[in-house]
């Protein structure tokens, strides 16, 4: 039996986590909710505002880049950031022309400055749900360093260092989150250590929790029964500091997750998503938010509003990863 995520499995956690974020997307504000009629509610909550707090999607990604980096033992980190910044440099193309015509003229393209610092990623006035990008290239970048480090201290050492500076860094920005929109070297240092400890959690599954030991001791109920229960209560305890506890849920809703013995056709599904997870999660946005708001917003019940902003976000996709493909191929990437 494997020891290892598969590739399948990796394409449905993705496929999990794309399907989270545009749903997180569309309904992590009440403001949000009230463009929408619910028609379920817990109390006074909407039902869709609460199921945001069971979906961390920044967390996944993050977590199954640590998982398959420490298993490569190939070199060129660089190369992987290149790609993934042409990517980027591709939706931009596409959309901020867009925005120049149907979005705000002051956002769409603004000044020469703004340009290249939404170019490099260092500003994401653009599009700000791609604000993980930078800090996700300097994970790349740095992790033979991290992986070295481990070698030498052991992974209990190096968690427990990471642990502590997420919580200084997470209490921090609790405290007076202020100087993190003042100062943007600052809030990039705090990305990278927040985005750190899920990254290092995925590396240390991956080295430390062999899959096939896994699905052999843990009862075919566990995570069946198990997924729902941690959803539950990641909602329940949500509050200020509730981000705190994200990282450990990630680990165990993935984990849990490969465990279950999925419907092939459910897995068919999660797959294609999955594949399309960066295209969509460097678009969907533009439809949401800031171009097309009214369109999408204007199917009234969150599920079709749901279910409208999936099927054009991934139609859009496999459009952009085409022309990815044949861009990378063309530069050798």
């Amino acid at each position: 039996m494997k020891d290892t995520f598969s590739k399948a499995d990796t394409m449905a956690v993705k496929g999990v986590a794309i399907l989270f974020m545009l749903f997180a997307h569309l309904f992590n504000r009440l403001q949000l909710v009230d463009l929408s009629t619910p028609l379920a509610y817990v109390g006074e909550q909407p039902l869709v505002y609460l199921l945001i707090f069971a979906m961390n999607p920044v967390h996944f990604f993050i977590f199954l880049s640590g998982y398959g980096l420490s298993l490569s033992n190939k070199n060129g980190e660089d190369k992987r950031c290149l790609r993934l910044y042409l990517h980027y440099w591709l939706t931009l193309l596409l959309f901020v022309p867009l925005g120049c015509i149907l979005g705000d003229s002051q956002v769409y393209p603004g000044n020469f400055i703004t340009i290249l610092k939404n170019i490099a990623a260092w500003d994401n006035s653009y599009n700000h749900e791609t604000w993980f990008m930078l800090p996700y290239a300097l994970l790349v970048l740095t992790a033979p360093f991290i992986f070295r480090q481990i070698d030498r201290r052991g992974y209990k050492w190096i968690l427990s260092l990471s642990f502590f500076i997420y919580l200084l860094v997470r209490l921090a920005s609790r405290w007076d989150g202020k100087w993190l929109d003042e100062y943007r070297l600052l809030f990039w240092i705090d990305s990278y250590f927040t985005l750190l400890l899920p990254f290092l959690l995925g590396a240390a599954s991956a080295q430390r929790f062999p899959l096939s030991r896994l699905r052999e001791r843990v009862p075919t109920w566990v995570p069946i029964i198990g997924l729902p229960l941690l959803m539950i209560g990641i909602i329940l305890v949500r509050n200020t500091y509730q981000s705190i506890f994200y990282p450990f849920y990630v680990t165990a809703f993935i984990l849990f997750f490969v465990c279950i013995k999925r419907p092939a056709w459910l897995d068919r599904c999660l797959n294609a998503f999955g594949r399309r997870s960066t295209s969509m999660w460097l678009v969907h946005t533009y439809f949401c938010y800031y171009l097309f708001q009214d369109f999408i917003y204007g199917f009234k019940y969150p599920l079709l509003i749901f279910l409208v902003l999936l099927c054009i976000s991934y139609l859009v996709a496999i459009v952009i990863d085409r022309l990815n493909i044949s861009l990378q191929r063309h530069l050798s990437l």
